[in-house]
């Protein structure tokens, strides 16, 4: 009873960060632009599956998800952020 403030027990700890972290912005980003590129070829071909486009339609979001998750990869590399 010192008149000094009492100590916690356990030290001060960072404070927890709060928002996302990159795999989801990556995860969220790869739904829209999936969700943007099949509708766009829907639109464009009316639906009609023998259209040139309609080729395409799986493909380049394949394509898409695949070079993402390697920029993730390299990027996660690079910052020597831990996977989320």
């Amino acid at each position: 009873m010192s008149g000094e403030p009492s100590q916690p027990n356990n030290p001060e700890q960072p404070p927890q960060k709060k928002g996302l972290s990159n795999g989801v912005y990556f995860k969220i980003m790869g739904y829209l632009l999936t969700a943007g590129w099949v509708g766009i070829i829907l639109a464009a071909s009316g639906g009609d599956s023998s259209h040139p486009l309609f080729d395409y339609i799986f493909v380049v979001p394949l394509a898409g998800w695949i070079i993402g998750m390697l920029v993730a990869r390299v990027i996660a590399k690079k910052s020597g952020a831990d996977r989320p």
